[in-house]
């Protein structure tokens, strides 16, 4: 039972590991606030943890991004309010460090770019951060925002 229980703990800090910043990067666009975006992603691995939720990948990432967006949600709807935040936010989850001018570079491009997302709608805003911030799929996208992949194409991706 003990060996059980190590490949549990295991396999946990494995999707802990996986998923930490693209979840807190998910919630903070939500919240706007970093500290209580970490709150949910905390409260969102407790969930994991304490409920028998699924264990492969994709199924995990689905399951992962929709609690925490839930719970986002839920803490918007208490502050009654939804802000989405600039080019300050974004963490280099690379190791190598690029040279600083390229740093300097990217930073522009990519808060250009978050520019240009924050003028479309909120949804399409969350449907562009799942896709390619979070490389996840339409199908794990659409039951994430509890919505259909037709329904989730045509509507909520830009044209």
């Amino acid at each position: 039972m003990r060996s059980g229980s190590i490949k549990e703990r295991q396999k946990f800090e494995e999707v802990v590991q996986q998923f930490e910043i693209p979840l807190l990067q998910f919630a903070t666009r939500i919240i706007g606030d970093r500290e209580r975006a970490r709150d949910v992603v905390q409260e969102t691995f407790v969930k994991f943890q304490r409920k028998d939720a699924p264990s492969s990948d994709g199924t995990a990432a689905t399951w992962l991004f929709t609690v925490c967006r839930n719970g986002a949600l839920n803490v918007c709807r208490k502050e009654r309010r939804m802000t989405y935040l600039d080019e300050d936010l974004i963490e280099a989850c690379e190791s190598e460090q690029p040279m600083p001018f390229e740093q300097l570079e990217q930073k522009e491009a990519a808060g250009f770019l978050l520019r240009i997302v924050a003028t479309l709608p909120l949804r399409q805003q969350e449907v562009i951060q799942l896709k390619f911030q979070n490389d996840l799929h339409y199908q794990q996208i659409a039951e994430i925002m509890q919505t259909t992949v037709n329904t989730l194409v045509c509507c909520f991706t830009p044209r």
